[in-house]
């Protein structure tokens, strides 16, 4: 199954904060909106992401300092790492997980098109292997019936 297959199953949207807005911000766009990251962008393109790790960050980086005074670009992550709509799943869950990230941007054309989470890649795999399992399920039980014929 390819990304973009998770991008038409409502998985994908993402929200965005400028670099010059603050962690307060951040975080209240973050509780509004229930999400753990948002894509940093300026004008005309990304920056970078803010995620509840950059929060973390941001408190041992600036531990007198109030997070209304820091701004984004101050603790953001700048270097994204990012998947295609072509990608596999697999593909992009090896990518989380060598780079010990949870989110993924979705690129193409050299725009976001979405963000994928760890949670999304999770779900579908729990999905793909309950339809296996209800499947052999089937197999074995017909299996047990043909034998006893």
């Amino acid at each position: 199954m390819k990304v973009k297959n998770l991008l038409k199953d409502n998985a994908g949207c993402f929200h965005i904060i400028d670099q010059d807005q603050t962690v307060e911000q951040a975080l209240k766009l973050m509780s509004g909106y229930s999400v753990s990251a948002l894509v940093v962008m300026t004008k005309t393109a990304s920056q970078g992401i803010f995620t509840e790790r950059d929060l973390v960050r941001c408190h041992i980086l600036f531990p007198d300092r109030n997070i209304s005074t820091i701004q984004i670009k101050e603790v953001m992550t700048s270097k994204l790492i990012v998947v295609e709509p072509e990608d596999t799943i697999d593909n992009a869950m090896g990518m989380m997980i060598k780079a010990k990230i949870r989110h993924l941007p979705v690129v193409s054309d050299g725009r976001i098109k979405g963000m994928i989470c760890l949670e999304d890649l999770v779900k579908k795999h729990v999905g793909v292997l309950t339809q296996e399992l209800h499947y052999l399920k089937d197999y074995i039980s017909d299996l047990q019936d043909a034998a006893h014929d």
